[in-house]
């Protein structure tokens, strides 16, 4: 019974300290869960979109980067003639 009474003594001493810090965690635990959900949304834009435009302007610079080839080895050719 003496525990009961501590405990309520406690609580009333220390119960809106007790809610304000119970507040903030839980404000925290929100914010930090908001945050997580956009992290991912961005982290799956970059998979989804911007990967495969990546890939393909890999392509196309290696593409280009042929084509300037011949077109050297053709001017080499044109100017030894």
């Amino acid at each position: 019974m003496d525990v009961f009474i501590d405990l309520i003594s406690l609580c009333k001493q220390y119960g809106p300290l007790i809610l304000a810090v119970a507040f903030i965690l839980w404000q925290g635990w929100v914010r930090e869960s908001r945050l997580n959900k956009r992290i991912e949304k961005l982290e799956d834009e970059q998979r989804n979109v911007l990967l495969p435009l990546v890939e393909r302007c890999a392509d196309v610079i290696a593409q280009n980067t042929m084509m300037m080839e011949r077109l050297e080895k053709a001017l080499e050719k044109a100017l030894e003639k």
